[in-house]
């Protein structure tokens, strides 16, 4: 019961400190834009596919790719734990899920 506390308060770190950086482009580009009269346009992110994991028998999610690939980079996502998405047909171990599978290789490089 304590490592589900442990990974809950890390996956809340997480969340929080993704939320912030995702707000530094906003902040950076609010003091270019005094810089520079010409403001450029930033194309929209492609939408990613939200994950929901098991984690010690509870479900833990959604998180999206970058949020997967700190979970594999502080141990706390596995090749084994089970992982759902839209279209799959049930709860499968993460290596068996392309698009989750060649997120191991990311988290590696990074």
């Amino acid at each position: 019961m304590e490592d589900s506390a442990a990974f809950i308060e890390k996956m809340l770190e997480l969340g929080i400190g993704m939320s912030m950086i995702k707000q530094v482009p906003d902040i950076m580009s609010g003091s270019l834009s005094s810089q520079n009269s010409v403001r450029r346009q930033v194309p929209p992110s492609p939408v990613q596919q939200l994950t929901y994991l098991v984690v010690d028998g509870t479900q833990a999610g959604p998180f999206n790719n970058d949020e997967l690939v700190k979970l594999i980079q502080n141990d706390l996502l596995k090749s084994d734990t089970l992982v759902w998405q839209e279209g799959l047909p049930d709860w499968e171990a993460a290596s068996s899920v392309p698009e989750i599978n060649k997120l191991f290789v990311v988290a590696k490089i990074k």
